[in-house]
């Protein structure tokens, strides 16, 4: 059994007192939030908020970068010149970097969002872009992404911590990327079922993938998205199976 692991939830991203209302539940059942810095969803003034959520229940405060795209919530992959790119990433990276700065912390780790997520965790040039970025505006900050994939293998080279993510909430193909949302599978609801998955993959470093095929996963931190239906139940179900059998659930 290992020591422990990260839980990282996305969180900002739906508007309103509702919305907040969801992040204030979920946000002290995880160790890591990656908060919406304006790309998809987002704004300063919910940034500052979770800022200070962040530091008063000792969560990692994190930034979740995306392509400008608040239309599509930032799930379609945009054919944008590289400086428009990079000038959409300094602008949210120093967003969160102005409520980490307000509210006495720092941003701990960057981990895109949606498309973004998987152009950097599967093209080089798009995880060269966001690294040189994350290196210039939060050279402090570890950097997450799909385990196996190419983005925590070269943090390193640009003198960033790497951080390799699976999901607790999503279906994966064999190749262990995320299965479409569209896709039977591709959501996981069922919190005994999926506290277990995630129990196996933190003692065990096994996935089962749609197709049935195991996988060998090393994982970091484990993902639960704040819009899966009845996302504070499954955490909450999540963290009692962890720690009944004696996992230590820590920031990484």
């Amino acid at each position: 059994m290992v020591a422990g692991i990260d839980l990282n939830c996305d969180l900002g991203e739906q508007d309103g007192f509702e919305g907040q209302q969801l992040d204030q539940q979920l946000l002290p059942l995880v160790t890591c939030v990656n908060a919406a810095c304006g790309g998809h969803a987002g704004s300063l003034d919910r940034l500052q908020w979770l800022a200070d959520q962040c530091r008063t229940h000792g969560v990692i405060f994190g930034a979740h970068p995306a392509y400008p795209d608040r239309a599509g919530f930032g799930r379609v992959e945009l054919q944008l010149e590289r400086s428009a790119l990079r000038a959409a990433l300094v602008q949210q990276l120093q967003l969160a970097r102005q409520a980490a700065d307000a509210a006495g912390i720092r941003v701990g780790r960057v981990k895109p969002h949606g498309a973004l997520y998987h152009s950097v965790c599967e093209r080089r040039d798009c995880a060269e872009l966001l690294l040189d970025v994350v290196r210039q505006e939060l050279p402090g900050a570890a950097v997450c992404g799909r385990a196996g994939s190419l983005l925590p293998e070269l943090a390193g080279e640009y003198g960033l911590r790497g951080v390799r993510e699976a999901f607790a909430d999503r279906g994966v193909d064999a190749d262990g990327r995320l299965l479409p949302r569209g896709l039977a599978g591709a959501v996981l609801h069922d919190p005994l079922v999926v506290a277990e998955r995630v129990l196996r993959l933190v003692s065990e470093q096994r996935l089962i993938c749609a197709g049935g095929v195991e996988l060998c996963v090393q994982a970091d931190t484990v993902c639960i998205h704040s819009d899966t239906p009845d996302a504070v139940r499954l955490l909450r179900v999540i963290r009692q199976h962890l720690e009944k059998h004696g996992v230590q659930l820590r920031p990484y």
